[in-house]
């Protein structure tokens, strides 16, 4: 694991208003210009991410999906995915400067609700998600909660599929933060992680995170790829006891540059310490009206696409 100093570069946008909108039927959009988030409005799984025009993971083998499992029981599996496939049922609420989604996890008798909200970090090209976790009722459980990407955003740039893979720890004024980095041949770069100490990054292997056997192994031993050029993933995750009753939340960022120093420099200055509005308070600070767009509640068993 490499430690990145702290800089005071800035990765500056062509506009600073965060506006949402519906792109097509199946999706949300949060958009500032240069950095176009979806969210797929039936399963809230990431549907598509551009950034200075390029697709991030809408490409080849889509791969932008979450998913949880109650420790390492297999058995409990469960994921949405970028194809629409919804292992865990879900209601989307999108407003003027956030998408949230909100569901419940049951595996293995768990019965653990969680409302996972998406946002543009303002004035830098980078996407914050938090999670919060409530244990309803029942046993103790240790939840494994992970987000699993394949960046492939060398392909609309005619550099194909690979990246540089490589997990780095990045130094900010808010903390240390544990990162998985990809990079296209031509600079283009996607850097993921979070200051919580907990938090498991892998970048390099596996393609993705597809099943409980895959999470397991990225737990416990997480892959960091020290740069090598492959066509594989970067995932991030973690695992935290919930007794009954008890709660807790999980953010983390995916900074975006045109460059690894670039993707580096918006991480870090999303966490410069000046205290970032909260997705709640985003409508009123940039000036537009709260607006829900769409609400659906996705259906219990959506069957996955190839």
């Amino acid at each position: 694991m490499k430690l990145i100093a702290r800089t005071a570069a800035f990765v500056a946008l062509s506009a600073t208003a965060i506006a949402l909108g519906a792109s097509s039927a199946q999706a949300l959009t949060l958009d500032n210009g240069s950095l176009k988030l979806t969210i797929n409005d039936g399963n809230g799984a990431i549907n598509s991410v551009l950034f200075g025009g390029s697709e991030f993971y809408r490409q080849g083998t889509y791969v932008s999906d979450f998913g949880f499992q109650s420790g390492t029981d297999t058995s409990t599996f469960a994921e949405n995915n970028a194809y629409g496939s919804t292992g865990v049922p879900v209601t989307v609420v999108g407003s003027s400067g956030s998408a949230s989604v909100e569901g419940t996890f049951t595996g293995g008798g768990a019965n653990i609700s969680f409302s996972r909200v998406y946002s543009l970090v303002p004035g830098l090209n980078v996407i914050r998600t938090i999670t919060k976790f409530v244990n309803n009722k029942g046993a103790d459980t240790t939840l494994s909660a992970f987000d699993t990407f394949d960046p492939d955003q060398g392909r609309d740039k005619g550099h194909g599929f690979k990246t540089y893979n490589d997990v780095l720890t990045l130094v900010t004024d808010e903390g240390l933060a544990k990162v998985g980095q990809a990079t296209e041949s031509g600079g283009l770069s996607v850097v993921i992680g979070s200051l919580n100490p907990a938090t498991t990054v892998a970048s390099g292997n596996p393609f993705q995170i597809s099943s409980g056997s895959d999470l397991n192994s990225f737990f416990a031993s997480p892959f960091d790829g020290n740069g090598v050029f492959s066509d594989q993933g970067t995932h991030i995750g973690i695992q935290k006891l919930l007794t009954a009753g008890s709660s807790f939340s999980f953010a983390y960022d995916q900074a975006f540059g045109s460059s690894s120093s670039g993707a580096q420099a918006a991480f870090i200055s999303a966490h410069s310490g000046v205290p970032i509005p909260t997705p709640a308070l985003l409508p009123g600070l940039i000036g537009l009206g709260l607006g829900v767009l769409r609400k659906r509640k996705a259906e219990a068993a959506a069957s996955s696409e190839a």
